[in-house]
């Protein structure tokens, strides 16, 4: 099996023998002393630089054959009647062998007669136009192999395979004949108007064939057969010229089957009504398919049909063609058109330069009278300076500006991954991430999960597994919809769940390097400083004892907040009563004591730092007050905690002191997520603390 650039190596080679052969065919048909031209239906004559001058008639021997402007028509299926076009091609027989034998003569409308010598064309006296039909052709023809050769083997695929071969038989045919000096042997003229003829009907027939099978296929099988069984019965009908007039026996054929297919468009509509992505790619593939088809049908196809008005050129409308093949080129960067990628336009890009450099050479080597090597060496630097400069500046315009390299999503990913992280270690910030790489018009979080790994639909719809909870991300429209999602993006998505991964490794790495270092510090406290404090307990006077033992119960509660282990909202409650309550009755001072508590734990930190709240409010009171009550209200519900403590014994009068302990309170506070207010109130000092229970209620877990 050969690998698919070989496969389009040879593809390309094949092309390229063709236009070979073409160009070879065209170069074979004689030329004469005289130049031809065609003028209100009569035909000229023109010997070198003179006056063009009316022809009357040909003289073969004594044989006398009438000329008219007919005898140069561009495209013989012009004429009414297929005798008329047999009668042509007979003309053409005979002054074709005549011109061979030497026995050709014409003779002007003054009666004047010139001997025609025949003459061997050269490259260089081919027409313009010759060139610009083989061209196109042969254009369409590499279009059509670079999707067909990569692209999954579907009916639409073969389909608009054919239309470039088709393409480029009925192009290459009609640059042969249409563009001859005069003469051309009747036997080859009339093969090459039937290969005309032949792939002007396989492109109508495979272009129907492929609206009624893109982007869904068609209801039957047998439809698509039906459209080749009518392209076999219109070639019988017109090559066995079993009808009179080419109207009837390939116009109307053309134009028919082509209608039919564009009936399979609004079918295509119908059956797509869900899915935004096809109904994209079949208005892109309708407009492409009718910008390219409509001049040809409307100058060429109609005319011919009604017989009312001189066809446009051929050969210019043939041009036209390629603006469907244009088109599909555009949209397999929009819309994906056949799931193809961006590789396409990159060997695009190296094949048109190619050819461009062959060109340029040529073109040098025809203009000036320059040795091989020079024109060269001209062309390099000409298409090497102006085409290659050009090209990379459209490709990065119009190709370039929505890939995200590594640094590009990098950049956007992190930030918003870690700053969604350090607000809420339960979220992955892996939606915002999506959200700054890709910018999508929209994202949708669906509980559950429904693909295992990063998927993208036929829809466009990008499909991304949430890395912590059952949730499944579908994205759509990336760049605020400027395009469409590709596989490149997909890889991105996985790069970035491996991002994710990694900053989680890194905090968790992070997470148990603080927790041993902090059971290490809480092993030296208890060790050393826990065991000074126990002979200072035994030695130390009476009266600084209590001092001595309260040092002692706050280092057991540091070392349990060092533990990390959560504590039950009773028991919480339970040890704060029992502090408060010996506090006060050491001062006299009454103690109101009030709880609603709800089942619950209390992580180390947050018991830790409302233990502080609290011992550090009723300090206050008790050192800047003379209170004769304070009053302590806990209660709890299922997401927060409300503390007050309230004291007497205000005096207005007094100036306000320092403020470092509630300072010192309100740092406490922000620590664990707390809100922490204080207010005078009917002569009473009153401290407020709201604590939210659901961030960090799992037992054991700390920040670091």
């Amino acid at each position: 099996m050969w690998s698919l650039k070989t496969r389009i190596a040879a593809g390309l080679v094949l092309v390229v023998a063709y236009g070979f052969l073409a160009v070879t065919l065209a170069l074979s048909l004689p030329g004469s002393n005289l130049t031809f031209s065609a003028a209100d239906g009569a035909l000229h004559a023109q010997a070198g630089e003179g006056t063009p001058r009316r022809v009357d008639a040909f003289l073969i021997g004594e044989e006398r054959l009438p000329a008219s402007g007919e005898l140069l028509l561009e495209e013989p299926d012009v004429l009414p009647t297929y005798i008329a076009i047999n009668g042509l091609f007979q003309t053409n027989s005979r002054l074709h062998t005549a011109l061979n034998s030497g026995t050709l003569r014409l003779q002007y409308d003054n009666g004047e007669r010139v001997t025609v010598v025949p003459a061997q064309r050269a490259l260089s006296s081919l027409p313009g136009l010759f060139w610009l039909q083989l061209l196109c052709g042969l254009a369409g023809m590499v279009i059509c192999l670079l999707v067909w050769m990569p692209a999954q083997r579907e009916i639409a695929i073969h389909s608009f395979a054919l239309t470039g071969l088709s393409y480029v038989l009925f192009s290459s045919a009609a640059a042969i004949y249409s563009t001859r000096d005069l003469f051309i042997p009747g036997s080859l003229f009339s093969w090459l108007s039937g290969i005309n003829h032949f792939g002007a009907l396989l492109f109508s027939t495979s272009l129907a064939a492929f609206l009624w099978n893109y982007p869904r296929k068609a209801p039957s099988p047998v439809l698509t057969l039906a459209f080749y069984a009518a392209f076999v019965i219109a070639i019988v009908i017109d090559q066995a010229q079993l009808v009179d007039s080419p109207v009837h026996g390939f116009h109307l054929w053309v134009m028919g089957i082509f209608l039919t297919g564009l009936l399979g468009a609004f079918w295509q509509w119908w059956k797509t009504p869900a899915r935004s992505t096809d109904r994209a790619a079949l208005r892109w593939v309708v407009v492409s398919i009718v910008a390219g088809t409509a001049f040809f049908a409307g100058g060429m196809i109609l005319p011919a049909i009604l017989q009312k008005a001189q066809p446009a050129s051929q050969g210019l409308l043939f041009t036209t063609f390629l603006l469907m093949y244009a088109g599909m080129a555009l949209g397999v960067v929009r819309y994906r058109l056949f799931n193809l990628e961006r590789w396409w336009f990159a060997l695009w890009a190296w094949l048109f330069g190619g050819l461009l450099v062959m060109l340029t050479d040529l073109l040098l080597a025809m203009l000036l009278s320059l040795s091989g090597p020079i024109t060269l060496t001209l062309s390099m630097a000409v298409v090497g300076w102006c085409y290659f400069p050009v090209r990379q500046y459209f490709w990065g315009k119009l190709f370039l500006r929505n890939r995200h390299g590594i640094d590009a999503w990098l950049a956007h990913s992190l930030p918003a991954m870690l700053q969604v992280q350090q607000a809420d270690l339960g979220q992955s910030g892996v939606q915002e991430a999506l959200t700054a790489v890709f910018r999508p018009l929209s994202l949708e979080s669906r509980p559950g999960t429904l693909v295992s790994q990063v998927a993208l639909d036929g829809n466009g719809v990008l499909k991304v597994p949430d890395p912590i909870g059952a949730h499944t991300y579908l994205l759509q429209h990336p760049d605020q919809g400027e395009r469409l999602f590709t596989r490149n993006d997909v890889e991105i998505v996985t790069l970035i769940l491996s991002l994710h991964e990694l900053v989680s490794q890194t905090q968790t790495a992070r997470l148990e390097g603080a927790n041993e270092e902090r059971n290490r510090i809480r092993q030296d406290m208890h060790d050393d400083l826990g065991a000074k404090l126990l002979h200072l307990l035994h030695s130390a006077p009476q009266d600084t004892k209590p001092l001595v033992r309260e040092a002692i119960r706050d280092l057991r509660e540091l070392l349990k907040s060092l533990e990390g282990q959560a504590l039950p909202m009773d028991a919480a409650a339970s040890q704060w009563q029992e502090e408060t309550l010996r506090r006060c009755t050491d001062h006299g001072v009454a103690l109101q004591w009030e709880e609603d508590l709800a089942s619950g734990l209390l992580n180390a930190e947050q018991f830790s730092e409302i233990t502080r709240i609290l011992r550090e409010s009723v300090t206050n009171a008790l050192k800047h007050a003379k209170p004769s009550e304070i009053a302590v209200s806990i209660r709890t519900g299922a997401t927060e905690l409300q503390l007050r403590v309230c004291n007497d014994g205000l005096d207005p009068s007094s100036e306000k002191g320092p403020v470092r302990g509630l300072d010192i309170m309100a740092t406490r506070a922000r620590k664990i997520g707390a809100g922490l207010s204080y207010e005078t109130r009917q002569k009473q000092w009153v401290v407020s603390l709201v604590v939210s229970l659901a961030v960090g209620q799992e037992a054991g877990r700390l920040p670091a």
